[in-house]
This record gives structure tokens, C-alpha cells and sequence, in this order.
């Protein structure tokens, strides 16, 4: 064969040999590309799905909202419904839920002006009330669509003294509270309301009684304890019994600095209020102090449940004293039994009452169980008797206090505490959308439980 003819050869094998390695390559070559589409596309899927977790973390606390709910009113229904607003938010990004306090008459005035949406009571609510003109006393809702009350959960209202406590004061009985706030009331109003039954009205000494008491009552003019309990080592005798009906005797205060009477002492009772037997020099109150009683400023369901449900105070015009929940016409307010605290005495919603009352040795009042209890509040319970009840009962919360006790029982047995009252949701017609979301919310038994511990008020779901 020639050289040319070799050659030739040569190419064909060479070519041969290429195609060969061109046909064994290709299979890799095609695994590779494979592996980094594969590997493009997980990439692409990571930088997805990092960015949509961003969003949706940064929309958290800060959410894009597509709509709005507002509640307003009661200052003792606050801080349960505004547990419940957080966690519904934290649940619901997409509404935002505005909540004020202002007291449960503006809450009734605003929800009624369609003002807002959810409206906050702490007294049991009437539509018949709801739809009254508000120079009747009612609130001005529209007939139609009807108002509706939802109870969500209940609380009480509470007698309460600074933490100290300086005059040793242990229980005390309606009508010595009563007389309290009508003798300090300046002599503004004469007391319009009844008293409370199952007393001799009133039962304190040292104060000329009638229709309007203007001298001001001081520790030592009232007794400790009830009749019968045992305070400062003693047990506490009844009063010297008044002349007659709204008139008394006017006796002599017990000794200054001690609070046991002796047996030469003219006073009525056994153990008055005053500076406690062996504290002397570590208080800061006199026996002689007068009594600083507060009240709030505002219309509000806690004043209302005041009046009717530990005081038992009506008149021909309102419920009759006793356990109902309107007390003085129209809207069972002090001033509409013709008592007027002392302005510097009052306070715009529960909180300004208990700074008040923890801010003055000599001062009393009464609030919100719920924020009483709450730690800090400078504020304790004082042991009470209500209408009809024979012993002084300081409330207990839980499904089996005596809070919850008295609601099972209308209040009715001692023991129980009568100074309950509702919670309630009123809205215009039946929730929809957005706010039957969160009422739902709120009325789930296992929320409304966790709500109710967490504020120191009782679930509904408790009773």
C-alpha cells in the first residue's frame, strides 16, 4: 500500500476512535447537566421560600390589615378584653382591633351612636334601657336593628382601704358604708335613696342622723368589726341603739390612740376603728382622722353595682333596694341617690379610685375585684356585709368562690358575695364578619377560661 493510501487509513481509524468517545461521553455530559438543573432549581426554591418567611415574619406585630374593630368603654372589663385583643391579633393579622376605656356609660352612649363597634359593660344591661332616650336616662340605641348583650364573663365590686389598713379596720356592714358617703358628701345633696333593709339605719356614733349628715365622720366613730366578729381580741358588741328612726344619740368617741373601749368609755361599741391596740407610733392615721371616702367620676356599671348590689340603695323610681342591679333612678350613679362625693375625692375610672385610696392613710373606697387583686395596686379588701346578709364575706374568685358561689345562687345565702356583677359585649344587632370573629374568639371555653384566670376575674365557663 502506498503512503498516501496509509494515511488515508490512519484518518478512518482516528475517526472511528472520536465517534466512539463522542458516543461513550454523552451519557455523562447529560447526568452533569442534569445535576445542575437540579441544583439551579433548589436554589431558586431556598431564596422562595426565605423571601416569603421574611414577609411573613415582618408582617407579624405590623400586619397589612383589611379591616378595623373598636371597642370602648368599661375600665374594669379592660384589662379581660384586652388579653383576648392580643391574642386574637397575634392569631388574625389581617384585623387590627382598637380599644379604649372610658367607663360603661360611655361605652353604652358610644356603641348606641354606632361609634363603635363592641361596646363594654360591667352591670347588667337592658335592651329596654339601651333603647331609652338619653334624657330618660337610657343611652339612645335605635330600636332596630335591637341592641345585643353578650355576658362574656363576671366580676365583683369590692370595699377596699389602703394596703397599710392604719385603723385597724377589719369588716363593716352597708349602712355604717352608707352613712360614711353621705357624711362626706359635703352637704351637696340631701340622701334621696332608701336604706338598706335589714339594718337599723344608720349604725355609727358621734354624728347627728336625718335626711342630710354634713359633719363628717371620723375613724373612731365607727366600729372595727361586725357584731359578733372578733377584732383586736375583742369580740365587737352592737351599738347604743338610736333614738329613733334616721336620729340618734350623740355619744361620746371612743378614747383617742385606742381603739377598745373601756367600760367607763361612753362609746357605742366594743372595738372602734382608729389607730390599732399596740401599734401606736408605727401608723400614720389618728382616731380622729375623718373618713376619706372615693368614688368615681364617671357613669360607670362598677358605681351602679355599688349602690344596689353592696349598699342595696333605690328609691320609688328605681329597682327596690336590695339585689338588683339599677338601684337610684336613673342610672343607679350615686348623684342619683343624692349622694355627691367630694371632687377631690373622685377619680375617672377604677385605676384613679385605687391610686386614690392606696395614696391616703384615711381613705376608702370601692373598685373592681379584678384590679384590686392585681399585685401593686396598694389596695385590700375589706370583709362586708350586703343587704341581707348576717356576716362579712371577703370574695374569693375561682369556680368555687364565693364570687361564683353567689352568682349560682343569686347572692342570696351568707357566704356567698354579693357584690357580682356581669361582663357584657353589646353590640348593634347580631355581630357579623369581623367581630363575630372576635367575640367567637372571646366565647371559646378554653380562651374564655384563660382570659378570666389571667385578669382575676370568673369565665363563664366557671359557674
Amino acid at each position: 500500500m502506498s503512503e498516501k493510501g496509509t494515511r488515508r487509513m490512519n484518518d478512518r481509524r482516528g475517526f472511528r476512535r472520536m465517534q466512539k468517545q463522542k458516543k461513550a461521553v454523552s451519557p455523562v455530559v447529560a447526568t452533569l447537566i442534569l445535576i445542575l438543573i437540579a441544583v439551579a432549581a433548589a436554589a431558586a426554591l431556598y431564596l422562595w421560600l426565605v423571601a416569603w418567611q421574611g414577609g411573613v415574619t415582618g408582617g407579624i406585630g405590623s400586619p397589612n390589615a383589611q379591616s378595623t374593630v373598636t371597642i370602648g368603654g368599661s375600665t374594669s372589663v379592660y384589662p379581660f378584653d384586652s388579653l383576648a385583643v392580643t391574642q386574637f391579633q397575634q392569631n388574625n393579622s389581617d384585623v387590627v382591633i382598637s380599644n379604649n376605656q372610658g367607663g360603661s356609660g360611655a361605652g353604652m352612649l358610644s356603641v348606641c351612636a354606632k361609634n363603635v363597634d363592641i361596646g363594654t359593660a360591667s352591670s347588667l344591661e337592658t335592651v329596654t334601657q339601651l333603647e331609652q332616650p338619653v334624657s330618660a336616662g337610657g343611652y339612645g340605641c335605635q330600636a332596630s336593628p335591637e341592641p345585643v348583650i353578650t355576658t362574656v364573663a363576671y366580676d365583683a365590686v369590692d370595699v377596699i382601704v389602703p394596703v397599710l389598713n392604719t385603723h385597724g379596720l377589719v369588716s363593716m356592714s352597708a349602712d355604717t358604708l352608707l352613712t360614711i358617703y353621705i357624711a362626706n358628701d359635703g352637704g351637696i345633696v340631701a340622701f334621696t335613696g332608701s336604706a338598706p333593709h335589714g339594718y337599723t339605719f344608720p349604725q355609727t356614733q358621734g354624728v347627728t342622723y336625718g335626711g342630710t349628715v354634713t359633719t363628717g365622720i371620723v375613724w373612731d366613730q365607727i366600729p372595727a368589726c361586725l357584731v359578733g366578729q372578733t377584732c383586736g381580741g375583742v369580740v365587737q358588741a352592737a351599738a347604743g341603739a338610736p333614738a329613733g328612726a334616721n336620729t340618734g344619740t350623740v355619744m361620746a368617741a371612743c378614747a383617742s390612740g385606742n381603739d377598745i373601749c373601756g367600760t367607763t368609755t361612753p362609746c357605742g361599741f366594743t372595738v372602734c376603728a382608729g389607730p390599732f391596740a399596740g401599734t401606736a407610733g408605727t401608723i400614720t392615721g389618728a382616731a380622729t382622722d375623718a373618713v376619706q371616702p372615693w368614688a368615681r367620676s364617671d357613669s360607670s356599671g362598677t358605681t351602679q353595682s355599688f349602690t344596689s348590689r353592696l349598699l342595696g340603695i333605690g328609691d320609688s323610681a328605681g329597682t327596690p333596694a336590695g339585689l338588683g342591679f339599677s338601684g337610684c333612678s336613673p342610672d343607679g350613679q350615686l348623684a342619683s341617690c343624692g349622694i355627691e362625693p367630694i371632687t377631690a375625692q373622685q377619680g375617672n375610672g377604677n385605676p384613679l379610685v385605687i391610686a386614690g385610696v392606696a395614696a391616703h392613710p384615711d381613705a376608702i373606697g370601692y373598685a373592681s375585684d379584678g384590679l384590686a387583686r392585681a399585685s401593686g395596686s396598694g389596695v385590700t379588701f375589706v370583709g362586708f356585709a350586703s343587704v341581707g346578709q348576717t356576716a362579712a364575706v371577703v370574695p374569693t374568685t375561682g369556680s368555687g368562690g364565693t364570687i361564683a358561689n353567689g352568682i349560682l345562687a343569686a347572692g342570696a345565702q351568707t357566704g356567698q358575695y354579693q357584690g357580682w356583677r356581669p361582663f357584657e359585649f353589646v353590640t348593634i344587632g347580631t355581630p357579623t364578619g369581623e367581630v363575630q370573629r372576635f367575640m367567637q374568639f372571646v366565647l371559646d371555653p378554653a380562651n374564655n377560661i384563660n382570659f378570666a384566670t389571667e385578669s382575676a376575674e370568673v369565665s363563664i365557663y366557671s359557674i
